[in-house]
């Protein structure tokens, strides 16, 4: 990648949750120049950008008006709009983006697109085709827990049978929108519909078949088991009440398997309230991500922990502001310059995986055509 001396031109659209601590990160780079933001809240627009997260002005005015943002000369959008069920409009606003000649970088979606099939992909390759440019989706899970640490971890093999991760996260300081859109907080009857699952698992269903296509792992199909789980006490945290015999925490995994045998599973583990977390599970820190690589020559086990540092970052909903949603931000502005250099497309993380079922595939990991595998929700 060859260096450049001007600094990348940046637009964040959404400066929400994460987008307002992508803003704080690029008010941290010389190398990054905001050029525009965009705000869906009404009450944001017409503010300077930077006077958001209390920064001295930076002389960019949060606008409302999407056309303004395509209109905009600019490197990359930052693009950390609001997940919604439907995906229309955000299909429509990216692919608008991309032909329009932007680079867009997401934490909202296309963490391995392929899994929802061509037609899904083929208007993000076409746009992407049309404007010259590329789609990278990424976050901290999705986007570098399986794509890049799992898949390095695996990098001590020659050859992987099975990948298990855990993240395993107290979500007490997240958005109160978030943790409401989960369900905490909820009588659990209200909460078994195939809807609400459906749109978490259209997340750790892609990061189970992106990285079975990575390993050459025979996945041939995958399930979803979501359950929630009650507190026994009343809690007030991250915006909302969870009264005695509502949601406290969600225990769900996400499995690949060939034939009965689980080869690449993903369990997530939210709690806002610590009673409910399984005793087996030792809690070192609040954002903990666990992987167990079973292989040859040898087993791999290994875990992340993160921790927020730096006390300008604590804008939340409360005195604390999650160390995954700031690594998430992170993330956005660390893949700018991967993101911008790439040939148009869609880009995957580079994770540094050897084992594979032919090492000859490892240059072009996508010179096989990723196939949908069947998707089951119990």
């Amino acid at each position: 990648m060859a260096s450049r001396d001007e600094p990348y031109r940046v637009v964040v659209w959404g400066p929400g949750y994460t987008g307002a601590q992508a803003l704080r990160e690029i008010a941290r780079r010389p190398e990054l120049r905001l050029v525009g933001c965009l705000a869906y809240s009404p009450a944001k627009v017409g503010r300077d950008a930077m006077e958001l997260i209390g920064e001295p002005p930076a002389g960019v005015t949060v606008t409302g008006d999407r056309q303004a943002i395509y209109d905009l000369d600019a490197d990359v959008v930052l693009y950390a709009g609001r997940a919604l069920p439907d995906e229309s409009s955000r299909h429509e606003e990216i692919t608008t983006l991309l032909r329009g000649g932007k680079n867009v970088v997401t934490s909202t979606a296309y963490f391995f697109p392929w899994q929802r099939g061509e037609e899904y992909v083929a208007p993000l390759e076409a746009a992407c085709a049309e404007g010259g440019t590329t789609l990278h989706g990424t976050g901290i899970h999705p986007g570098w827990f399986v794509e890049r640490f799992a898949l390095t971890a695996t990098s001590l093999c020659t050859t992987v049978h099975a990948v298990h991760l855990s993240e395993i996260c107290d979500l007490s300081h997240h958005a109160g929108e978030t943790i409401a859109a989960i369900g905490f907080g909820q009588p659990p009857e209200r909460l078994g519909t195939k809807t609400r699952k459906t749109l978490l698992s259209r997340y750790y269903f892609e990061c189970v078949a992106g990285l079975a296509h990575h390993l050459g792992l025979p996945v041939e199909r995958m399930e979803a088991d979501v359950r929630y789980l009650t507190s026994e006490r009343e809690l007030e945290c991250a915006g909302v009440t969870v009264r005695a015999g509502t949601v406290g925490a969600l225990d769900g995994r996400w499995t690949g398997f060939a034939g009965d045998t689980p080869l690449v599973s993903i369990r997530e583990l939210w709690y806002l309230d610590r009673d409910l977390v399984d005793p087996a599970v030792k809690i070192v820190s609040g954002d903990m991500y666990e992987v167990e690589v079973r292989g040859l020559p040898v087993d791999v086990r290994t875990r992340a922990d993160l921790l927020t540092t730096d006390a300008r970052d604590v804008f939340g909903v409360d005195e604390r502001q999650s160390a995954a949603n700031l690594a998430t931000a992170v993330q956005l502005v660390q893949t700018i310059p991967a993101t911008v250099a790439a040939p148009p497309g869609i880009l995957l993380a580079p994770g540094f995986a050897y084992p594979a079922a032919d090492l000859r595939t490892i240059p072009d990991v996508l010179g096989r055509r990723p196939a949908v595998i069947p998707e089951v929700i119990l």
